[in-house]
């Protein structure tokens, strides 16, 4: 898979997945937020594996990045823990 497209997949999977996390809180949408949420995990698994399958070292840390800073971007600002752990996870790769 081209860099380009893993970046895209896995931007499309967390986006999936936080889609997903918003239907859970939302009346009525549980079912779709439910559907959303395992489809943006199984896509961004099958990104994962597809970068890990390349065996270059660049590739699957820019899928860890990319997709890191995804969640940190779509967190909601009152998760202290979340944004704490994600904050620091990325800190890892400067």
């Amino acid at each position: 898979m081209a860099k380009i497209g893993l970046v895209t997949s896995i931007a499309d999977a967390a986006l999936a997945i936080d889609y997903g996390r918003k239907g859970f809180a939302t009346r009525g949408k549980e079912q779709e937020g439910r559907i959303n949420y395992e489809e943006g995990i199984e896509r961004a698994m099958t990104a994962f594996q597809e970068a890990q399958s390349t065996a270059d070292l660049e590739t699957i840390t820019l899928a860890e990045y990319t997709f890191l800073s995804q969640e940190l971007e779509f967190c909601e600002k009152t998760d202290k823990e979340s944004l704490g752990s994600l904050t620091q996870a990325l800190q890892f790769f400067r």
